[in-house]
């Protein structure tokens, strides 16, 4: 008997985002309350940073955003995007809820990281960045050591995107993207 072979993955270079919120839109992590109130540990405001984060898009209307926060463990989709501005939420396409790391993965502090790279291996993503303070061991993912270390930016949770070094990597991260999307 003869296996169909599965049709292969249309690879989609369309400029996609992986975005956490705790430690990258904001310092801190999110405390919901029993009546659904969220608020930060830090005392800080929630997505202080996320005028930053619209800024850097702006000039880049294909860039699409797959969400990747804890958040989505606590509350449905459609109420963690309503916390964010207008112009990032309008960008949201998908979620990583549901998909759960490997054990191994969990064990070793790279859940994040597998669940990232399996979401953009499954979906074809070539060009594609992961903006988040958890995803850690990124040198051991893709075919190759090291292979996809550049789709991954590791943030300091004090700090999220508001660190110049961070916006530079998504400055260059969009236009290398804007160049291989419009070829």
């Amino acid at each position: 008997m003869k296996h169909a072979t599965p049709p292969p993955i249309q690879e989609r270079t369309t400029p996609t985002l992986f975005l956490d919120f705790d430690g990258t839109l904001h310092v801190g992590h999110a405390v919901v309350d029993v009546d659904g109130h969220v608020s930060l540990e830090s005392g800080r405001p929630l997505f202080e940073y996320a005028p930053l984060l619209v800024k850097l898009l702006a000039p880049y209307p294909a860039v699409e955003i797959v969400l990747t926060t804890s958040w989505l463990d606590a509350m449905t989709d459609e109420t963690v995007f309503a916390y964010l501005p207008p112009e990032l939420s309008r960008r949201v396409i998908d979620a990583t809820r549901g998909r759960r790391p490997r054990l191994s993965y969990m064990l070793n502090g790279s859940g994040r990281t597998d669940v990232i790279t399996c979401y953009a291996f499954g979906k074809g993503l070539t060009q594609w960045l992961a903006i988040d303070d958890s995803v850690y061991g990124a040198y051991h993912f893709g075919r190759e050591p090291g292979q996809l270390i550049r789709n991954f930016l590791l943030l300091d949770s004090s700090c999220g995107i508001s660190d110049e070094g961070a916006q530079q990597r998504i400055r260059e991260w969009l236009v290398e993207a804007h160049k291989v999307a419009n070829t």
